[in-house]
C-alpha cells in the first residue's frame, strides 16, 4: 500500500533530524502551492542541505531509508545541471509507488528569492532558511513576447515546418515524426499556446512544463483542434495533423499579432504552405 503525504513526509523528517549530516531541508513544487492538485501520482521535491556530499556521492545505502526502489535516475549519483554543478540529483521511484525526487548540496548559503515558486521548510538545524522571501508565484508567468521574440519565432516555425512534408513525401517516418512532434510543437507551437493563453488572462498564470495545464485554459473548441494536431504511425494520419497544426499555429499567431501591434509573416505563410501543399501532391515515381 502507498504511504500517506504525512507519512512520509513523518519518515523523512524523522531520518533527517537523526542525521548530523543533513543541515536542512526544504520542500518544493506542487505540493507547496496551494493552487496545485496533487494525487498519488505527485513527486516529492526535497532540496537537501549537507555539510559533506561525499557519502551522497558514493552510493545510494542512504536510501534504503525510505524504502525499496524500484528505479532511479540518474542511474549514478551525478549531478544533472539542476541550479548549478554543486547540486547532486537522484530521483527515486519506491516500490510502493511513491517518488521522492532530491536534490543534494553542500552549499549552506541560499538566496533569499530563490524559493519564489513556493516551498515549505521541513527542517532546519542552523536557521539557514530564515531569511528566504515570502514567495510570488511569477517564475513561470508566461510573459508577454517582445515584437523581435515574436517575430522571429513565427518566422522560425515556417522555416522548420517545410521539413515534415519533405520527409513525409520520402517515407521517412522518423525524421517527420520528429519534426513534427519535437520541434514544431514544442519549440514553436506550444510557445504560441502559451502566449494565447497569457494574453487571455493577463499575462498572470503559467501552464506548467509541456503545457500540462493547456487543457484549463484553452476553450473547448481551441482544445479539439490542438489534439488534431497528433497522429500516430499512419503517414496520411500525419500528413492530416501536420496541416492540422500549421492552421492551427496560424490562427493562433495572427490573433496575437493583431492584439500586440506585431506583424504577421502573411507571405512567409503562404508561400511555405503553398509548397508543403505541392510536395503532397507530387507523384512518387
Amino acid at each position: 500500500m502507498m504511504r500517506t503525504e504525512k507519512e512520509v513526509l513523518s519518515q523523512f523528517q524523522k531520518w533527517a533530524r537523526n542525521n548530523e549530516l543533513i543541515r536542512a531541508a526544504v520542500l518544493t513544487s506542487s505540493r507547496v502551492k496551494s493552487d496545485s492538485e496533487t494525487d498519488f501520482l505527485s513527486d516529492y521535491d526535497i532540496e537537501l542541505y549537507v555539510s559533506d556530499l561525499s557519502s551522497f556521492k558514493k552510493n545510494d545505502e542512504w536510501l534504503k531509508e525510505f524504502g525499496s526502489i524500484m528505479v532511479r535516475w540518474p542511474f549514478k549519483p551525478r549531478s544533472t545541471g539542476f541550479k548549478n554543478a554543486s547540486w547532486l540529483t537522484r530521483l527515486v521511484l519506491f516500490n510502493d509507488g511513491v517518488r521522492i525526487d532530491f536534490q543534494i548540496t553542500d552549499q549552506l548559503e541560499i538566496e533569499e528569492d530563490v524559493y519564489d515558486s513556493g516551498y515549505k521548510v521541513l527542517l532546519d538545524k542552523d536557521g539557514i532558511t530564515e531569511g528566504l522571501l515570502e514567495p510570488s508565484y511569477s517564475e513561470y508567468i508566461i510573459n508577454k513576447p517582445e515584437q523581435l521574440e515574436y517575430e522571429t519565432l513565427v518566422n522560425e516555425f515556417w522555416w522548420d515546418a517545410y521539413y515534415v512534408p519533405k520527409y513525409l513525401w520520402r517515407e521517412q517516418l522518423p525524421f517527420a515524426k520528429y519534426m513534427l512532434d519535437y520541434s514544431l510543437r514544442y519549440s514553436f507551437l506550444h510557445k504560441v499556446i502559451e502566449w494565447h493563453i497569457g494574453l487571455k488572462n493577463d499575462w498572470s498564470v503559467e501552464t506548467g512544463i509541456f503545457g500540462k495545464r493547456f487543457k484549463e485554459y484553452l476553450d473547448d473548441e481551441l482544445w479539439a483542434e490542438w489534439k488534431k494536431t497528433y497522429a500516430g504511425a499512419d503517414l496520411e494520419e500525419n500528413w492530416e495533423a501536420f496541416f492540422k497544426m500549421i492552421d492551427f499555429f496560424r490562427r493562433l499567431a495572427k490573433n496575437i499579432a493583431k492584439k500586440l501591434g506585431y506583424t504577421y509573416p502573411e507571405e512567409v505563410d503562404k508561400r511555405v504552405s503553398n509548397f508543403c501543399r505541392e510536395i503532397r501532391e507530387k507523384k512518387r515515381e
